[in-house]
């Protein structure tokens, strides 16, 4: 099927020295795992825990902030509730002392 078209002269041959390589095979293993898609992970990792601590304060000061307008807008409906009821009171003194200012009036004529 498929023939070597290189002469079996060129092929590599055992070589006729045996080299040990740099780092054995116990070191080679234990750094197997320090490839740039294993960095990248963690600082992918390390990236997203630090938006996750960030986002949870900014959600807490968010919360904090909706608690204080809810209660502003409390205390501001209720003061807005209860003002025809202050308005009320004051227009029947009002009228009270027209009222009274009149008869007054007609009694010294």
């Amino acid at each position: 099927m498929f023939e070597s078209h290189i002469p079996s002269s060129r092929l590599p041959t055992a070589m006729p020295h045996s080299y040990k390589p740099y780092l054995g095979l116990p070191a080679r293993l234990s750094q197997i795992w320090l490839n740039r898609w294993t960095l990248l992970l963690v600082l992918v990792f390390f990236h997203l825990l630090a938006t996750s601590i960030s986002l949870k304060n900014d959600l807490d000061d968010a919360k904090r902030e909706a608690l204080a307008a809810c209660t502003a807008l409390e205390q501001t409906s209720s003061v807005i509730a209860s003002l025809p009821h202050y308005m009320a009171g004051g227009m029947n003194a009002m009228t009270t002392k027209g009222i009274e200012a009149s008869v007054s009036a007609l009694g010294t004529t």
